[in-house]
């Protein structure tokens, strides 16, 4: 399937949005895709289409400032568990594709969570997975550091979370 890229094969898949690269649904659909989650404002997501071909969709965006700004750290704490929750919701049903614009920082810091939440990854070596498959991950201005930041944050309320319950 041409412009996307695996980081779990049969599993999590990324991209650019629609806006960037347009997208062959048939193919998307055709390839076991069954779930998107968009992770910017799901600029030319035509959800009907979507619908129509039986894939769950939803957007759940996270900061596109780059570099960021006042709020978007809080923004991205805020959607993450959303995040997590939509694919845990629906990554039994087959392959969930993640994008936002370029499919690079956005998808990249939601995958590394993935391997956070999913896999008991540390932060760096989320990062570093995600690279080794999307080598362009967290290249937009401050967006390694962002990124960084947020996953280390996002870890340690997961790690109090588990330690209430």
């Amino acid at each position: 399937m041409e412009h996307v890229f695996w980081l779990r094969q049969g599993k999590i898949a990324g991209r650019s949005g629609p806006n960037t690269v347009m997208w062959d649904l048939n193919e998307i659909k055709a390839n076991g895709i069954n779930a998107i989650l968009s992770v910017n404002n799901g600029d030319a997501v035509h959800e009907t289409m979507l619908s129509n071909l039986g894939i769950t969709y939803s957007s759940i965006p996270m900061s596109s400032n780059a570099p960021a700004r006042e709020g978007d750290k809080e923004l991205c704490l805020h959607n993450l568990p959303k995040a997590m929750d939509f694919i845990r919701d629906n990554i039994m049903n087959g392959p969930v594709l993640i994008h936002c614009r370029s499919g690079k920082d956005r998808t990249g810091m939601v995958m590394a969570a993935y391997l956070i939440e999913f896999e008991g990854y540390d932060v760096d070596k989320s990062i570093e997975e995600v690279k080794a498959v999307r080598p362009i991950a967290f290249s937009a201005e401050g967006w390694k550091e962002f990124s960084l930041d947020v996953l280390n944050h996002y870890k340690a309320l997961n790690q109090e979370s588990i330690n209430e319950h």
